[in-house]
């Protein structure tokens, strides 16, 4: 009789010990390693205060906002909030019942109410100007404070702007609207203490403190799946020296590299003809963009700015002559998107450069942010300048502190996403960026009243006039558009959007 226990035993300690294997072994099969141009603790992602696409990216897979925009053609659609209407001026969101962070907390109104009045508390979003929207005339100093445009009824939130304003709805789809759940928080301080309970379809599961982060699904949330990844690890790519995401590919460390990656969409179409695997492109959303800096704005005159600009936008479009995916560009819009130029405005400003005389020019200084490899472009830009400094530039100088003026870049080249519709988030981050010529109080005021016009083409004549106004004064001067770019290892497959730059991992799938 022992013996027969012990058998018994034995068997079910083989059988369970076979379980757990292929569990372990499913869940591996179901893990993504994702190259992630990023090297931060998890507590450097904070939604009020995005700067940078791996810290949008980051946080809009373990958040999710009250509304999410269809990939297909950017239509509002049901996020944490299942329903939504204008009543009487008033936006009704009715949040959804049972979203469950990972150890069973639920997701409710409160937790919405929270969490929009922590933004206003905060008031450093970069992503659309909710106060003058919302509480235009009231300070908030805590989230005890009142904001008689927010307001709860059961498990409905309600937001009154003083009137129905359509945009308010794509606007707070925006991540910096995410939901962080009140437990999740530090009612003192508003800091984010936990990463474990969140809002998204996913969850920090590990960090270790230099980007190496373990994220796993919440099957709690609307957006999950058996066939999304169960488990993604987030591997730095080309950081300080290391290896880039190609590299990490190549060496099968990773699976996945993103549209946000540090390497230049050129490269990644290249190694996917050559690899075979799975290759996104989003249509041409990305401008390749010179930036003057209020310091070169001040320093060169308008003809300067104009010869600068003429010889940078030769120089990329040279480069960029023949490499798939790129086009030459004359607006910061995409062509035929809103706020884009007529016909008539897109001849003038090519005219403005046809017509630019070359004006001497001493000591500019330039900063490249994020574009890839520096040293790819100071040939090219050396053979323009003959005095000239380029740096590796971390960040839009907009969002960076120097001691001094003199420290600040004369300009910058940069790749912002803009978007083929009217985007209340893109259009205030490009203006915080400091790509239309404005410190913030101005951009504030410029935000506010335009987002008091209703009717939408006047509100578009307005955001087109201020552009077609940048290209004239050569406060930007754009050079090339290219798409957004994402590879996959087969067999995940790709279902992003072709008309966003965003990167949420949940429509990485496999069937």
């Amino acid at each position: 009789m022992v013996k027969i226990t012990s058998i018994v035993v034995v068997a079910l300690a083989i059988t369970a010990s076979t379980l757990f294997y292929l569990s372990n072994s499913e869940k591996m099969n179901m893990r993504l390693r994702v190259a992630f141009p990023y090297n931060k603790p998890v507590e450097a992602y904070e939604p009020t205060k995005i700067h940078l696409a791996p810290e949008y990216i980051f946080l809009e897979n373990i958040y999710s906002p009250l509304i999410e925009l269809s990939k297909d053609n950017g239509t509002p659609v049901a996020g944490l909030a299942e329903s939504f209407e204008w009543k009487n001026g008033e936006l009704h969101l009715k949040v959804r019942k049972n979203i469950k962070t990972i150890d069973g907390y639920e997701i409710s109104a409160d937790d919405v109410v929270f969490s929009l009045k922590r933004l206003l508390v905060l008031s450093e979003n970069t992503h659309g100007n909710f106060k003058d929207l919302i509480c235009p005339n009231e300070s908030l100093e805590t989230i005890e404070s009142g904001c008689s445009g927010i307001s709860v009824h059961d498990n409905t939130v309600v937001l009154k702007p003083n009137g129905e304003k359509a945009f308010l709805v794509p606007m707070i789809a925006a991540i910096d609207f995410a939901v962080i759940p009140k437990t999740s928080v530090d009612p003192k301080t508003l800091k984010i203490i936990d990463y474990r309970n969140t809002s998204g379809p996913y969850y920090v599961d590990s960090d270790n403190g230099d980007g190496n982060i373990i994220l796993k699904a919440n099957r709690d949330h609307y957006n999950y799946s058996e066939k999304i990844p169960q488990e993604i690890v987030l591997v730095p790519s080309g950081i300080d020296g290391k290896d880039s995401a190609i590299s990490l590919f190549e060496k099968n460390k990773v699976d996945f590299i993103t549209t946000i990656d540090k390497l230049n969409p050129e490269k990644i179409i290249s190694y996917s003809e050559d690899s075979g695997h799975t290759l996104h492109s989003t249509m041409n959303i990305r401008t390749f963009l010179l930036t003057f800096t209020p310091k070169g704005l001040k320093k060169y005159s308008l003809a300067e700015r104009r010869s600068i600009g003429k010889r940078v936008k030769t120089a990329f479009q040279k480069y960029y002559e023949n490499v798939s995916g790129y086009e030459k560009s004359n607006q910061f819009f995409p062509a035929l998107g809103d706020g884009s130029l007529n016909e008539e405005e897109s001849k003038l400003v090519d005219s403005l450069y046809k017509n630019t005389s070359s004006q001497k020019i001493n000591k500019l200084k330039l900063s490249i942010v994020r574009l890839g490899d520096v040293n790819q472009y100071k040939t090219i830009l050396n053979e323009q300048f003959n005095d000239i400094e380029i740096i590796d530039g971390v960040n839009a100088p907009a969002f960076l502190k120097y001691e001094s003026e003199d420290e600040m870049p004369d300009c910058f080249i940069s790749g912002p996403d803009t978007g083929f519709m009217e985007d209340i988030g893109l259009i205030s981050y490009s203006m915080y960026a400091g790509f239309f010529g404005m410190n913030r109080k101005d951009g504030n005021k410029w935000l506010a009243d335009y987002m008091k016009v209703l009717n939408k083409n006047k509100r578009l004549e307005r955001l087109r006039s201020l552009h077609l106004k940048s290209l004239e004064e050569a406060i930007i001067v754009p050079l090339v558009s290219a798409p957004y770019v994402a590879l996959a290892r087969k067999p995940w497959k790709i279902e992003l959007s072709q008309i966003y730059a965003n990167n949420p991992l949940w429509p990485i799938v496999k069937k």
